[in-house]
């Protein structure tokens, strides 16, 4: 496949789509393609799936983290908990809290990786730091039911309380919703759009597109600086739109395309409260701008993620100590390489996988590791991405070993 024909294809995937690969936070939605290869296609379709957690039920595995051969061992106990995912079987419990269970998915074509010429290229407004002592994190049930094929189940009443939320903030209370042919709900606005499908973030579509002032870049391959400066203009003309008591702004992206062209993504996500209230909002509570070719704006989407099935707060390793099982094999990724040596991890940060078809919501160690495999003469480096576990391992009925193998 050519690359005039990848560009071609990507522009005609749907917005359920987008919004699968967009909630990884690893993977582009309209922004930008971070998957390596011809296989973006296959990534921005939601099919590379790894590493899912289920919580509770079937048979609990040997814990094999440090921390549970030197721990005094904890009560189990049992406890009838149920969500859309589950009925109210017993669930295994440690100190109160429901026994976590990381189950790994096949592995469809493409992985995580992202191209630069150095690690300090690679930004993004996550307010967590390897200095920030955190000790608990909270981690949610997946409130959204999945079919047979794994896929999201129609919820209409959520469905519709998401839509008419986003429809207050423009004025549109009581505006009427119809259905489209492919399920999703709408609501028809002067000079706009707004949908939502089973995955339930909700898509303002501009039609025509709004311009910027002519002062203001918004280019697909802005610089840093010139996106930063439309942030700052977006959040402002639309802070009613965001609906949040102290927005904060985060620039993700500036990775390169295989033109050797960067882009970066403006997001704004809930910035109140503690910092453990900041990573909620920033992988929970967020808002993404998109331009058009011409660097209008043409799409805003809101990511209003249900909370309610929190399962509680779970104690978490440090970042030395998830690098410590990383380079025991603990982990869990779609690059297709063995990890070759720590010396090759430049960079971590602590994220959410929080994608519709995680059976849970939890913390995760993202380390990004330079792969030599994959050097290019100009020196452009592909950084692929490894995860390790936040929570501690006595709260897990297992932990990953990569086997080597791509499709585990």
């Amino acid at each position: 496949m050519k690359p005039e024909d990848i560009s071609d294809a990507m522009a005609h995937i749907g917005d359920d789509l987008l919004e699968e690969a967009d909630a990884v936070r690893g993977s582009g939605g309209v922004r930008r393609n971070h998957w390596k290869g011809w296989a973006a296609l296959a990534a921005c379709a939601g099919v590379v799936l790894f590493g899912a957690v289920r919580w509770g039920g079937g048979p609990a595995g040997p814990v094999t983290t440090p921390e549970a051969e030197t721990a005094a061992p904890a009560a189990e106990t049992t406890a009838p908990v149920e969500t859309a995912q589950t009925t109210a079987a017993p669930v295994p419990t440690v100190d109160g809290l429901p026994m976590l269970t990381i189950e790994l998915g096949e592995m469809g074509m493409g992985f995580e990786g992202y191209m630069a010429y150095d690690i300090s290229e690679l930004v993004s407004g996550n307010p967590w730091t390897e200095e920030a002592g955190l000790t608990t994190l909270p981690v949610y049930a997946n409130p959204l039911e999945l079919d047979e094929y794994g896929q999201p189940v129609e919820d209409r009443a959520a469905m519709e309380a998401a839509l008419e939320e986003v429809a207050g903030r423009l004025g549109l209370e009581g505006a009427e919703i119809e259905e489209t042919d492919w399920g999703a709900l709408t609501i028809q606005g002067e000079g706009l759009t707004l949908d939502v499908s089973s995955t339930l973030p909700v898509t303002l579509e501009f039609e025509p597109t709004r311009a910027l002032p002519e002062k203001y870049d918004f280019g697909h391959h802005a610089s840093y600086e010139a996106m930063e400066a439309a942030g700052e203009y977006l959040m402002e003309t639309y802070d009613t739109l965001l609906n949040m008591e102290k927005p904060a702004l985060s620039l993700w992206g500036g990775d390169y395309n295989i033109y050797r062209e960067q882009g970066y993504q403006i997001e704004v996500y809930e910035g109140a409260g503690d910092l453990t209230d900041q990573l909620v909002g920033y992988h929970f509570r967020r808002v993404v701008f998109y331009p058009d070719e011409e660097g209008r704006l043409w799409m805003i989407r809101f990511y209003l993620s249900d909370l309610s099935q929190k399962l509680g707060d779970y104690p978490i390793i440090t970042a030395e100590e998830a690098e410590k099982l990383l380079g025991e094999g603990h982990y869990i990724t779609s690059v297709p390489y063995e990890l070759s040596g720590l010396e090759y991890v430049e960079k971590v940060e602590l994220v959410y996988r929080n994608g519709t078809l995680e059976g849970c919501w939890m913390p995760y160690y993202r380390f990004y590791v330079r792969l030599p495999e994959m050097a290019e003469g100009d020196g452009l480096r592909t950084f692929g991405a490894y995860y390790v576990p936040a929570v501690e391992g006595r709260f897990l009925t297992n932990l990953p070993v990569w086997d080597g193998s791509f499709d585990t």
